[in-house]
């Protein structure tokens, strides 16, 4: 009699146990619902009062760019930041300038020319400061945006920088590859805007064609062309 009033016992005793486990997994339940449940409005309330913080100057500059990217194209873009374009370069060997497949527009490596002649020469870290360098990549990315131009008929079907290649001539002891190369990354983030972006590689050489210190490789995503 002893054993079975235990045994019933014990079974009361590990019933009331999964009652109480079940119980507490429901509130738990309960709780992880009204959790979500009040952190989506709250949520929303943030992003609100994210845009509501966001400076109205700013909020109107990027809906320019858009306005111009989007309605009036880049050739409005360019008119508006007083740039422009020359006439595409003359390729120094057995190549083609720039060539095209499905929505990529790829070109050559540009140099910093100006009417068929080299703008700037030198050895980044010899006889080129940084600010040079970078003037040299910023000419030769302007090739880059003539030679797309001549190749598209219209600098309307670029839609973005896809990726930047910059090579540069320097001595061993340089180390600044990067700020020369914003000299090509920020002509094109002015032109395209900063939420475009773009890839990028930059590295050092021994020497370049016809002495020049710095050569830009750009590839395009581009529209269809719509005949």
């Amino acid at each position: 009699m002893e054993s079975r009033a235990g045994l019933s016992e014990s079974f009361h005793s590990d019933r009331s146990m999964l009652d109480v486990v079940a119980s507490r997994r429901q509130f738990l339940i309960a709780t992880a619902g009204g959790a979500a449940a009040i952190s989506l409005p709250m949520a929303a309330v943030a992003g609100e009062s994210e845009k509501e913080s966001q400076n109205p100057n700013q909020m109107k500059a990027q809906q320019r760019m858009n306005s111009i990217k989007t309605k009036d194209g880049l050739s409005s873009r360019l008119s508006e930041l007083g740039i422009v374009l020359p006439a595409p370069p003359s390729p120094l060997g057995a190549y083609a300038e720039s060539s095209d497949t499905g929505n990529l527009l790829f070109l050559t490596g540009m140099l910093p020319v100006v009417n068929g002649k080299l703008a700037i020469s030198g050895r980044l870290g010899d006889n080129l400061a940084v600010k040079e360098g970078q003037e040299a990549a910023r000419i030769a990315s302007l090739n880059a945006l003539g030679a797309a131009k001549h190749h598209l008929g219209t600098l309307d079907r670029l839609k973005k920088l896809v990726k930047l290649t910059v090579l540069i001539v320097t001595t061993e002891q340089f180390v600044d590859h990067a700020p020369v190369a914003d000299g090509a990354s920020n002509l094109f983030v002015q032109i395209f805007g900063p939420e475009a972006g773009h890839t990028r590689l930059v590295y050092g050489v021994q020497s370049l064609p016809i002495g020049a210190p710095v050569i830009v490789e750009t590839i395009f995503e581009i529209e269809p062309n719509r005949k």
